[in-house]
């Protein structure tokens, strides 16, 4: 990726889709804002200690209030009320405004803001391209609502989400590609995988090829690709030195998450 003077980098999603990005950050432990820019708008995920801590969007359709609105959980008359509170309080986030207006409870507002930056994080996996910066800072560090997404785990859910994963899994190459376990990074020894993503880990050996991973894993064949990709992304897998690449893995444009 290319630097400048102002961010730690700045490439495009068509060279380093997300997951690696992430998983970078991750493992670098360092506090910033990745930002991806999409046309007229744009999306900022908050990174605190290497995890995500809050996401933000500039389209008003994703905002906190509109979501509330369309789920039902306000009515256009109480928008209409908090959003006049919130321009009187500039420096008061919109959830806080709702919360003390009687609106939601605490632990409603919490919740509600959990699935607003999960929404903004998961529409990111989806991109092909986009101009992306990561510029050092602690920025939302104060929030009032605070969040701690696992940046490895929103790397597996992600990878397992994102709709066409042709252009992730043909990085890990072709169907007589070999890997290996590699001993678990430091930076994620306290880091749990599920049940089923640690039966597929264990099939990892060396000697099993890509399309037998596939195969013979405990999802779907589109899945264990999608969930193999993450594996090598968090670097709990490696290709084996010398592997043949050949004829690379088909897998299906969807497949839908367990």
């Amino acid at each position: 990726m290319n630097q400048d003077a102002r961010h730690i980098f700045v490439g495009d999603l068509a060279d380093t889709p997300l997951p690696e990005m992430l998983a970078t950050i991750h493992r670098n432990r360092v506090p910033g804002v990745l930002e991806v820019q999409l046309g007229e708008f744009s999306k900022r995920v908050f990174i605190l200690g290497g995890d995500i801590i809050f996401a933000s969007s500039t389209n008003r359709g994703e905002s906190l209030g509109d979501a509330l609105l369309v789920s039902g959980r306000i009515t256009v008359a109480q928008y209409r009320e908090s959003a006049l509170q919130l321009l009187a309080n500039p420096g008061k986030r919109h959830g806080q405004v709702l919360v003390e207006m009687g609106m939601l409870t605490e632990a409603e507002m919490r919740a509600a803001v959990l699935e607003q930056v999960q929404r903004i994080v998961w529409s990111l996996f989806d991109l092909a391209e986009g101009l992306v910066t990561f510029a050092l800072g602690e920025d939302r560090a104060d929030e009032v609502y605070k969040l701690r997404i696992p940046t490895p785990r929103a790397v597996l859910h992600g990878c397992k989400t994102v709709a066409d994963a042709k252009r992730l899994v043909t990085r890990l190459g072709g169907k007589s590609t070999l890997f290996s376990r590699r001993p678990v990074p430091e930076h994620l020894t306290d880091f749990q995988l599920e049940a089923a993503e640690e039966e597929l880990l264990n099939l990892v050996d060396g000697r099993r090829g890509l399309f037998d991973l596939c195969d013979q894993g405990p999802f779907s064949a589109g899945l264990n690709a999608r969930v193999l990709y993450a594996f090598n992304c968090l670097g709990l897998i490696k290709k084996e030195k010398g592997a043949a690449t050949g004829i690379r893995v088909q897998v299906p444009s969807t497949d839908p998450a367990p």
